[in-house]
């Protein structure tokens, strides 16, 4: 393969106003000077946590973000001060974020490491290497479906580029022909690895050979160079050509991060490029073409410092989060019934619960209606997933709906879970309503990153300002003889992370009205679906409504025990009950549909009731969401009233496995689930 050529300004003309030259110039400085003062702060033990400085590497920053319009997009990297300040974030909010102050870009709940400005087009800094890459990749998206004028430029470090995301990215913006222009910030060092020892091809740029989009390795100590390669890169996507990567040729003068020793690299290497300075090396320039005096550039530089000195004296008088806000800004909330999104899309006479009716559909159809009336309604709802559109799905639930709403909104991706769900949470950060879809809920463990530590985080990391409506359709669970790799139920995985509410309907009723709820939500949901459901039949309305998210239902009357369940085990449950009457013993069915938020009320009420309480679920008893419920009611007013301890019945300590009879021992039966109850109103225990 032929290495990438490297270019610099030298080789180029660049025809710019003089103001805007020396705008560059000030900006740099500014860079220059907040890091410095950062850096001391963090020495004096004025600055909590960690940082990434990256000082030597502001002409990438200014450079490229001079190529962007006002409403274009970034995502930024956890070495990403330069990236906020060039896109136009204010320096006293940064400064304040820095201080942990409640008047700071993120409230004082991000820090260095998470600086986001939704409003200038910041999708925020990340914490997680290669973080940033599908979530630009998602806004690229948005601005498709939206059809929309704009440009998201990815920033990321040469340790990015041998992520996974980093592949999966670049192929799923190369394959859509996305508005993205992927800019690799090569310093040289991925933490203390060097790069030479990290790749088999002399560049990053080299790679873009294998996604069939243009590659380009620019000198990105030279801020000319680096905005004349993103400005063509910048105009060949809003020309609807797609994708590029830009590989900046830098380097951090600075370690890692603050405690970084530095025992890699020797002094020698970072004096000569240091020699190299970014800011120096255009100063000297603009001097010799007759365009500053040295008078003129020292007023610059004194101007940025001066600008930094003020914005820190203002930061450090900021009042500081109080411990009462804590909780503040991990969701979104409307209180209102039916939810805005509902009144606003469908009307404001929607129905909330209604009744049934007689129509019967199938747990699969109901899903199918729900997300069809949604997509009719809302041009900015779409589907996305592996094999959703002209396969209809791993279990046929989204079959036609590609020859109702097409392609582009029922669209298939490759087999790319991470960026599935990272396209969906960029997406959703930009105006759209994705619904993903995974075709095994034992697929998630692959996107974990996007689901747990970018889609549930990026409210609360930005301060409360992000809304994330995008639903995470996983179809879990065993049955179906699929062995230890498609049959897991990982919902209390779910219900542990703080920002993902998760659902587990039952019922094809509940199927549809949940489903629209979980859309009218502004955060990130995870929708259970037990793949032996969908064949289940049941009364749904044709009219679109809605079941309240966090409002459990009671299924089955009785005086003698409670019995709690959630998707298939309430079916089990419901057939346990029954068989149980047959003996004098009356259960009390609860079906929880939700189970963050979940309805503890409802069940403390049966437990006052009955005295006994039974909870039922498939996943394993370990860990499982049982033992929250049961902890939670032995800690509520219900206590007094046990007459019991309470029992949890769940699945086996056991991966699912192959073969039908241990795979139906490895999970509760109904004639367990009739045991364990008949046991426990018998006091038999």
């Amino acid at each position: 393969m032929r290495e990438a050529s490297m270019i610099s300004a030298s080789e180029i003309g660049i025809d710019l106003p003089r103001e805007r030259l020396l705008d560059w110039l000030y900006q740099m400085y500014l860079i220059r000077a907040f890091e410095e003062t950062v850096e001391q702060l963090y020495a004096a033990g004025k600055m909590h946590g960690t940082m990434h400085l990256s000082i030597g590497q502001e002409a990438v920053a200014v450079g490229a973000i001079a190529a962007l319009r006002p409403d274009d997009y970034i995502t930024s990297t956890h070495r990403g001060h330069g990236h906020a300040i060039a896109k136009g974030q204010d320096i006293r909010a940064m400064l304040a974020e820095l201080l942990g102050k409640e008047t700071g870009v993120c409230r004082g709940r991000g820090g260095s490491m998470h600086l986001a400005d939704l409003e200038r087009g910041n999708l925020g800094a990340n914490g997680i290497v290669a973080g940033g890459i599908p979530i630009a990749v998602g806004a690229g998206l948005s601005i498709r479906l939206q059809g929309q004028d704009r440009v998201v430029l990815c920033f990321f470090g040469d340790g990015a580029a041998n992520h996974g995301n980093f592949h999966e990215g670049l192929n799923m913006a190369a394959i859509w022909r996305l508005p993205v222009v992927f800019l690799c910030e090569n310093n040289q060092y991925a933490m203390s690895m060097p790069i030479h020892k990290a790749m088999a091809v002399p560049r990053v740029a080299d790679r873009a050979a294998a996604y069939g989009i243009p590659g380009e390795a620019v000198d990105g100590m030279d801020v000319r160079a680096v905005y004349r390669a993103v400005r063509g890169a910048v105009e060949r996507a809003r020309r609807g050509e797609g994708p590029t990567l830009i590989e900046a040729i830098t380097y951090r003068y600075k370690g890692h991060s603050k405690s970084d020793r530095q025992v890699y690299r020797a002094k020698e290497e970072v004096q000569a490029w240091m020699a190299r300075d970014p800011i120096v090396r255009f100063r000297d320039e603009l001097i010799a073409q007759g365009w500053l005096s040295e008078t003129e550039a020292a007023a610059l530089e004194a101007r940025a410092r001066q600008a930094i000195e003020e914005a820190l004296r203002a930061a450090e008088g900021d009042p500081e989060p109080a411990v009462t806000q804590l909780t503040e800004g991990v969701y979104a909330e409307d209180p209102s019934m039916p939810p805005f999104w509902i009144r606003r899309t469908f009307g404001p006479e929607t129905a909330v619960e209604p009744p049934p009716g007689t129509r019967e559909l199938s747990y699969a159809e109901a899903l199918r209606e729900a997300m069809a009336q949604a997509m009719a309604a809302d041009e900015r709802v779409f589907l996305m997933g592996e094999d959703v559109g002209v396969y209809g799905g791993a279990f046929g639930v989204t079959q036609g709906l590609i020859d109702r709403f097409g392609p582009e909104r029922v669209r298939d991706t490759p087999i790319s879970e991470n960026t599935i769900v990272g396209a969906g949470l960029g997406a959703a950060l930009t105006g759209m309503r994705p619904i993903v879809e995974m075709q095994f809920m034992d697929f998630v463990t692959l996107a974990m990153e996007q689901t747990v530590l970018q889609a549930a985080k990026v409210r609360y990391m930005f301060g409360g300002k992000a809304r994330v409506p995008l639903i995470l359709r996983l179809p879990g669970g065993s049955g179906t003889g699929a062995a230890a790799q498609h049959s897991e139920s990982l919902e209390a995985w779910f219900v542990h992370v703080p920002g993902l509410k998760v659902v587990a309907p039952a019922t094809p009723y509940d199927a549809k009205g949940l489903l629209l709820a979980a859309l009218a939500d502004e955060n990130p949901v995870i929708f259970v679906e037990h793949k032996l459901l969908y064949r289940t039949r049941g009364a749904v309305p044709e009219a679109p409504y809605v079941v309240p998210l966090g409002r459990a239902v009671v299924r089955r009357a009785g005086r003698d025990l409670t019995i709690v369940a959630y998707s298939l085990m309430v079916l089990r449950a419901i057939e346990a009950a029954e068989r149980l009457a047959m003996e004098g013993i009356e259960a009390e069915v609860i079906d929880l549909r939700t189970l963050k938020p979940y309805d503890a009320e409802t069940v403390i009420a049966s437990v006052k009731k009955t005295g006994k309480l039974l909870i039922v679920h498939e996943a394993p008893l370990l860990g499982g969401f049982g033992g929250e419920l049961a902890a939670h009611i032995a800690q509520s007013e219900a206590f007094a009233y046990l007459e019991a301890p309470i029992v949890r019945l769940g699945g086996a300590d056991v991966p699912i496995p192959y073969h039908p009879r241990l795979e139906r021992a490895a999970v509760p039966q109904v004639e367990d689930i009739v045991e364990a109850a008949r046991r426990l109103a018998r006091l038999e225990l």
